[in-house]
């Protein structure tokens, strides 16, 4: 029985250029750093929340909400006026269901 051979193709040599990236050690970020990186971001949001494009506000919601969640901020009705202000704003339970039983005569 003839020996193993584990690669019985024999393909030409084929010579790949790979370039690998240089890895930098760093210290961890100080949280003074973090926070104000933290702060830029936020100032960003608040700067596209208050554009005059309807496309910059949109992009500002977007990744306000995206910052909100990534960072667990949640608010409820009772800390938040503005929250507050749009309950006041939606129909109650009553009136929802008044509508939902409206017929057009």
């Amino acid at each position: 029985m003839p020996p193993f051979d584990p690669l019985p193709l024999h393909l030409p040599a084929t010579r790949f250029k790979v370039e690998l990236p240089v890895i930098y050690t760093m210290s961890r970020s100080s949280e003074d750093f973090l926070s104000s990186l933290h702060g830029l971001v936020g100032e960003q949001i608040k700067t596209l929340l208050l554009s005059d494009d309807p496309r910059d506000i949109k992009m500002g919601i977007d990744a306000g909400l995206k910052f909100l969640k990534d960072n667990s901020i949640t608010a409820t009705v009772d800390n938040s006026a503005p929250i507050a202000q749009i309950k006041d704003l939606l129909p109650t339970k009553d009136e929802l269901e008044a509508l939902m039983h409206m017929t057009t005569d």
